[in-house]
């Protein structure tokens, strides 16, 4: 039950999205609905493929939340990678952020992806993680 990863099977708030080169981006996924998950949802980051970051960059997962999904607007959680003095690497499968949906969380929620530098190489997925109660 720990340790493993609980999603709804091609549910995605990104797939394979390619990291922006010193900007933002909205998932590519579109939005889920996750109002009433009563804190019982995180969102993971993870390496759609084998990603390189460059030395001392910044790569930033935030949520956007919605009630009528036409306007979206940051919600108060995000979460910063930052590189040391070397390129970073990650591995396919590697995790390489993990956010709390608040249980007074919008009724739609979707992702967005920013990056400090250029010369970033790989995609992400970013999804669902249902934990147990």
């Amino acid at each position: 039950m720990y340790k493993h990863t609980l999603r709804v099977n091609g549910e995605y708030l990104a797939k394979a999205q390619t990291l922006p080169s010193n900007s933002g981006v909205v998932g590519n996924g579109g939005s889920i609905k996750a109002g009433s998950t009563m804190g019982a949802v995180e969102v993971v980051m993870a390496a759609a493929d084998e990603v390189s970051i460059p030395a001392e960059t910044q790569v930033l997962l935030q949520l956007e939340g919605s009630d009528d999904k036409s306007v979206f607007t940051l919600m108060p959680v995000n979460h910063v990678v930052t590189t040391s003095a070397d390129v970073t690497i990650y591995k396919e499968g590697d995790e390489l952020a993990r956010l709390p949906v608040a249980s007074n969380a919008p009724k739609h929620v979707r992702c967005r992806i920013s990056t400090n530098k250029t010369g970033i190489v790989g995609t992400v997925d970013v999804f669902c993680d249902f934990l147990p109660r």
